[in-house]
């Protein structure tokens, strides 16, 4: 059965069109740009919004399967989509960051605020373990894969650094379409993946044209947006490491971001766990290496040499994520311990 906008989506709309176009605005008129910074980062946050709600609509429409290949492509566009300009304008620091922070605010922030709050309404919550377990290891893949063009760039310094980087996010990116295939095709784990709304759903093509438009959107305001970032780091005094780790990520996924709480709230913790690892997976295995060949279209070539520190912290996140999710169970306090985690690092990027 299907339905049109109802009126919390209306207005969801509404406010996202209003928001962009006073970013438009803004910029056509050179405002200051840490104002237009600051409302073409709440466009985008309503953008990707709309993004996520019309792709979980298509995906209603076009059945599980379907639906989980278009949020395995279109789960994270908003944060691919800006961070490809931050490459396009020579930000290489930012993007970097950019990714290690998507990883780190899924993996740490978002879990930890997941466990915690589901905690504190519903107690000792539960979760598929073979999954969990499945996820955990293919971060430490990601870390891994990571790691390696890191080590062998900072140590050895050998001048072939960008032939490993490549060679490294081809791997990745198969091991990515690898694990899609296993998991459409894995019965139990399909199972527990999918999440079909309940209820009526958006006709197909309202689905698509909205999320053609939204996506075409979050690309102008990606644009507006990554065009303060030098002023901004200028003008306020932060570090475009802290500005790529931590502020571009909960831009590009507070949306999602909210979703996976919401579900932790409501006691879906195999769902909500899905939301924040499969996010975490999707950029470690599919966007970073796709940038990496994207960026071949730019004036600046994109490689997986990360700073010793960021690939340090994600390897942190993945043990500490793995040991907590280990025994299938989680609470209100193992939540509270990952999020201070991401709070060491943040303080820790700030002073950099």
């Amino acid at each position: 059965m299907t339905r049109g906008l109802n009126r919390f989506e209306t207005i969801s709309v509404a406010l996202a069109v209003i928001i962009a176009a006073a970013a438009g605005a803004l910029a056509l008129a050179s405002a200051a740009n840490t104002v237009v910074f600051i409302v073409s980062a709440g466009a985008l946050v309503a953008l990707a919004w709309i993004v996520g709600v019309a792709t979980e609509q298509l995906g209603a429409s076009a059945g599980p399967k379907v639906g989980g290949v278009l949020n395995a492509t279109f789960g994270n566009a908003a944060e691919l989509i800006i961070t490809i300009f931050a490459i396009r304008a020579g930000q290489l620091e930012v993007a970097t960051a950019s990714i290690t922070g998507s990883i780190l605010g899924n993996t740490l922030l978002v879990l930890g605020a997941s466990f915690f709050i589901g905690g504190l309404r519903n107690g000792l919550q539960s979760f598929n373990q073979r999954v969990a377990g499945m996820n955990a290891s293919m971060l430490a893949l990601a870390v891994i894969g990571l790691g390696i063009p890191t080590l062998f760039g900072h140590v050895a310094n050998h001048p072939d650094v960008q032939a490993v980087s490549d060679v490294t996010a081809g791997i990745l990116l198969t091991l990515y379409v690898l694990m899609l295939v296993f998991y459409f095709r894995t019965p139990e784990v399909a199972h527990v993946s999918g999440h079909e709304p309940t209820g009526p759903h958006w006709p197909g093509r309202l689905a698509m044209l909205l999320l053609l438009l939204s996506t075409g959107a979050v690309a102008v305001m990606s644009d507006v947006f990554v065009g303060t970032l030098d002023a901004v780091i200028s003008d306020v005094g932060i570090s475009a490491v802290f500005l790529g780790l931590i502020i571009v990520p909960l831009v590009g996924n507070i949306a999602e971001n909210i979703v996976g709480i919401k579900i932790a709230y409501q006691n879906d913790m195999d769902f909500s766990m899905l939301v924040s690892l499969g996010s975490s997976l999707q950029i470690a295995l599919g966007v970073a290496p796709a940038l990496v060949f994207i960026s071949l279209l730019t004036p600046h070539h994109f490689d997986l040499l990360f700073p010793v520190i960021q690939v340090v912290s994600l390897a942190a996140a993945v043990f500490i994520t793995a040991l907590i999710a280990s025994d299938g169970e989680s609470n209100w306090l193992e939540g509270a311990q990952l999020m201070a985690v991401y709070g060491i690092i943040a303080t820790a990027v700030w002073y950099l």
